[in-house]
């Protein structure tokens, strides 16, 4: 599996030159979107984790930050939270009481750098094996 993101800063059609959105998309697995026991809530709160990692697999992002975000409560978004990490499309990683939670993606999207090159198997937060494209010497 192969995925390259890329933006050479050169002006989009109708883009006027000022800068993009940080979150301008989010790349979402399609087991995320195919699995049939989540509710459309749990997909958009994946929207929001996957929204902000760039290069990895971590998230960090508060609950009432998606909860703005995307309209609901911020009980619903705990909810579909924990929905996701039973179905094991998430995993919250080990933080200090008063920290804020950090969520792992546990898909292979978001375990491959974003350049083009060589796939290798590397070591995860999570101690799996992921995917990763590296330059070659």
């Amino acid at each position: 599996m192969s995925l390259y993101v890329d933006h050479t800063g050169e002006p989009q059609v109708d883009h006027t030159g000022e800068p993009l959105p940080r979150w301008a998309y989010a790349r979402i697995p399609r087991e995320v979107v195919c699995d049939a026991t989540l509710k459309m809530l749990d997909v958009r709160v994946y929207c929001m984790l996957a929204g902000s990692v760039w290069q990895g697999t971590t998230a960090k992002i508060g609950t009432r930050l998606i909860a703005t975000c995307i309209h609901a409560s911020r009980r619903l978004v705990i909810e579909s939270l924990h929905r996701l990490e039973e179905r094991g499309h998430i995993r919250r990683a080990a933080v200090r009481r008063g920290q804020r939670e950090t969520f792992v993606l546990t898909s292979l999207v978001f375990g491959q750098k974003q350049r083009a090159g060589v796939e290798e198997v590397i070591s995860s937060p999570s101690k799996g094996r992921r995917f990763a494209s590296v330059r070659t010497a």
